[in-house]
């Protein structure tokens, strides 16, 4: 157990949690919505700090993270609990699993100094908070980013989006990356897949971020699910959202859906939805659009817009630099390509 960061101190020994929207007002005894922090005495915890569920060296591309240190490896963290309950989720295991239930005393426990000591031994750039959503870790996340910097790693941060702006103001100056999931412009999705009232927070907190912390380089990724967030209004209302309000050259990563958790009923997405949303990105003007979770021939490449150069090429994670020089521009037009090398 660890005294949380951000929540207030109300009467009658009750608190409100300030790290996610949700702002779980809890009273003595019980749990936030999350399930991973717990009023004791008037004082809010967390109960997961230094916690692991999952660790793994990956690809910064399965992130997916394709315009930051591209072909780089980062070290992986995951932790229990999340603040959606998203029943598609493919991580379930983790993210459904209620911090009561656990025995926490034989869970696996890495300090942050431990964490950075395995990320530099696996030759890690960098570290991520990923596989759940790493608001609800906020106060392990940045005792970790804090010695990551130290050790010069960079960090990101694999989320839903949905932490308040007092939590991005906190991590922001030790944060690098923040890939974000824009599941849908409609507020049903979030309401009956996800069980949140409305979207509209998850994108003005990524707008936050673009205007008040530019220096963290941001990426989107639309998961298409059929008959939920697969019509094209939709679908394009996210691509204007995102050439509006975080600039043209903000990749997009549209993703195959696939059959998991409780929505078993949905097949999977058809390929042919997943290549009409990358038209649909880019005839909004969107200059880098992202075919993920299906095999493709060159809809995860990274293309020069203005003069057609083969930047990078992928094949599945295994990433080729060819046209981008130390500036994240274009080798033979000098065009900025919005990636940090």
């Amino acid at each position: 157990m660890k005294e949380a960061l951000l929540y207030q101190k109300l009467k009658g020994k009750r608190v409100r949690c300030g790290v996610c929207q949700r702002r779980c007002l809890i009273s003595e005894g019980q749990w936030g919505y999350c399930q991973t922090r717990l009023n004791q005495k008037g004082k809010l915890y967390t109960a997961i700090y230094g916690i692991v569920s999952s660790v793994n060296l990956d690809p910064i591309e399965k992130k997916p993270v394709f315009h930051f240190k591209p072909g780089s490896n980062c070290f992986s963290l995951g932790t229990y609990g999340c603040n959606f309950r998203c029943i598609f989720c493919q991580n379930w295991q983790i993210s459904h699993l209620k911090t009561p239930s656990l025995n926490l005393n034989k869970e696996k426990l890495l300090s942050p100094k431990e964490a950075i000591k395995l990320a530099i031994k696996s030759q890690a750039e960098g570290i991520a908070m990923t596989y759940n959503e790493p608001a609800i870790w906020l106060e392990y996340s940045l005792a970790v980013f804090k010695l990551a910097k130290k050790n010069h790693l960079y960090t990101a941060w694999i989320t839903n989006g949905y932490g308040t702006k007092e939590t991005i103001d906190i991590i922001a100056p030790y944060l690098d990356v923040y890939r974000v999931d824009l599941k849908s412009f409609d507020n049903r999705f979030y309401q009956k897949l996800i069980n949140i009232p409305k979207a509209n927070g998850v994108f003005e907190t990524t707008k936050y971020i673009h205007q008040k912390h530019p220096q963290i380089h941001l990426e989107c990724v639309t998961n298409i699910i059929p008959s939920w967030n697969d019509n094209s209004k939709n679908l394009k209302s996210i691509a204007d959202w995102i050439v509006k309000n975080l600039g043209s050259k903000t990749p997009w990563h549209v993703t195959r859906f696939y059959p998991d958790a409780e929505l078993n009923n949905v097949p999977p997405t058809p390929p042919a939805t997943l290549f009409k949303t990358r038209e649909i990105g880019l005839k909004a003007g969107l200059s880098f659009v992202y075919i993920g979770n299906l095999p493709v021939e060159k809809e995860d490449d990274t293309v020069c817009p203005k003069c057609g150069n083969l930047a990078i090429r992928r094949t599945g994670y295994m990433t080729e630099v060819l046209g981008v020089d130390q500036k994240g521009h274009c080798t033979d037009c000098q065009e900025d390509l919005n990636i940090k090398m």
